[in-house]
């Protein structure tokens, strides 16, 4: 359960945000956006030069990508002139985007070390990698798109260097920003009519159950993958019968995967990758995706190319059936007095939460996935939903506390209003910056 995707265009305050590296899509590279929402490019057109900021240029193509990013997010018509409306606020983002790179990179008190980008890169891929259902949906989205683990990596290299050095900028430049209780009450004083009223949100616990396959599907899967050693043990071609057998989206390719490095595949499949010599064919290895039969082709240092023959073991209906028993199970249990807690410990595969009991998060109702905003409609707080399934697996949710939609008070939104506030001096440090950088460092808007 993700919550929904923050929208590009957000205003001054916001778009800061973005420089921060807090949550605009802008900054990521297109090719992210490309594999996140499955755009496909435009056919080719003449490309030309919308902005040019210092020795950066600005093109066409990228603008109307990121528009075309922004509609899909928003999943809501517009008019022409709305939508070169949003290309000239993108275009002024993007502007100040590069002011501030250009800025943080001239700056000789600002240091990022080639660890660090590689740490930087390694969480940014790995939350990818989390937006997919499994590592072989991943996988599968990467080979439409024609890309490796390692070129999509290298292609975020930059970006994320780029990202690190602004960030340190914008750090510093809003390092001493504060905000007393005065100009909180004064915030409050003037803004309250215009803030929307606190949403309706829920704070939830769940345990989750993972669908696995059953003896069958196994037995079925692990039957064909020895029927195809048994041809590779005859002489034939790897290539040829990863085309004809696999069950992986790079069957199309004779299985070939690329180069790829420790920690891009799951753990099974490479120690098995790497324990190989050129030539060499492993035997059947199993993974969470099923058996796989591997070829290295090649390898250097601590990368190595391989191609596989993938015979996937997808959990069968019965499977999923007897998981739903079995949170059936649980739920009655913990109705007639089980401790949940207890019941998280023993029985939920998400590690991230059994420590604190399953507990999640509050979470806003109109963000809550379909099958969760189902699950919770009507529960009072202390009460379990039906087994409820998503992507990850089947689900027992229980209902911790609820908040109704209500207005702002300063008694019980100091916090946020402190927050909101500091935000509100932050736009004004922000458009100062900006305004010197724009006397200091040429660039050029030109007619879109």
């Amino acid at each position: 359960m993700t919550k929904a995707d923050r929208s590009l265009l957000r205003g001054a305050c916001a778009g800061f945000e973005r420089l921060q590296g807090v949550g605009g899509a802008l900054l990521y590279p297109m090719v992210f956006a490309a594999l996140l929402f499955g755009a496909v490019a435009a056919a080719e057109v003449v490309d030309r030069i919308v902005a040019v900021v210092g020795d950066y240029l600005i093109l066409k193509s990228e603008v109307d990508f990121q528009a075309q990013i922004w509609a899909m997010q928003n999943k809501q018509e517009q008019t022409a002139e709305q939508m070169d409306a949003i290309k000239k606020e993108l275009v002024e983002q993007m502007v100040n985007d590069k002011l501030i790179l250009i800025e943080a990179l001239r700056d000789t008190s600002i240091q990022v070390s080639a660890e660090e980008v590689e740490e930087v890169l390694d969480s940014k891929l790995s939350e990818l990698r989390g937006r997919f259902p499994s590592q072989a949906e991943f996988e599968r989205q990467m080979a439409l798109e024609g890309l490796s683990y390692r070129e999509l990596k290298n292609k975020f290299r930059e970006e994320m260097k780029n990202q690190l050095y602004k960030d340190r900028l914008i750090s510093r430049e809003l390092g001493q920003i504060s905000v007393s209780l005065p100009e909180i009450e004064e915030f409050f004083s003037k803004y309250k009519d215009s803030l929307p009223p606190h949403p309706e949100a829920v704070k939830l616990a769940h345990i989750l159950l993972k669908v696995e396959p059953g003896s069958d599907v196994l037995d079925s899967a692990l039957e064909r993958a020895e029927r195809v050693e048994a041809l590779l043990a005859e002489g034939r071609d790897f290539a040829e019968l990863a085309t004809e057998y696999s069950e992986d989206a790079s069957a199309e390719s004779g299985g070939d995967l690329g180069y790829f490095g420790h920690g891009d595949m799951v753990h099974e499949f490479e120690e098995a990758a790497f324990a190989l010599n050129p030539g060499e064919v492993s035997d059947i290895v199993r993974s969470e995706f099923g058996y796989h039969i591997i070829k290295c082709e090649a390898k250097d240092q601590d990368r190595v190319r391989c191609r596989h023959i993938l015979f996937l073991s997808t959990p069968a209906d019965s499977d999923k059936a007897r998981v739903i028993a079995l949170a059936d199970s649980l739920r009655t249990a913990a109705e007639s007095g089980s401790d949940f807690a207890e019941l998280v410990k023993q029985f939920s595969v998400d590690e991230e939460t059994k420590i604190k009991g399953g507990e999640l998060d509050w979470f806003m109702v109109s963000e809550l996935t379909p099958e969760f905003k189902q699950a919770v409609s009507g529960l009072k707080p202390g009460e379990l939903s039906h087994p409820t399934e998503s992507q990850f697996g089947i689900h027992i949710i229980k209902l911790i506390d609820r908040q109704v939609s209500r207005p702002w008070s300063i008694e019980d939104d100091r916090d946020r209003l402190r927050e909101l506030a500091k935000r509100q001096k932050t736009e004004v440090v922000v458009a100062k910056l900006l305004a010197e950088l724009k006397e200091d460092i040429y660039f050029e808007v030109r007619n879109q």
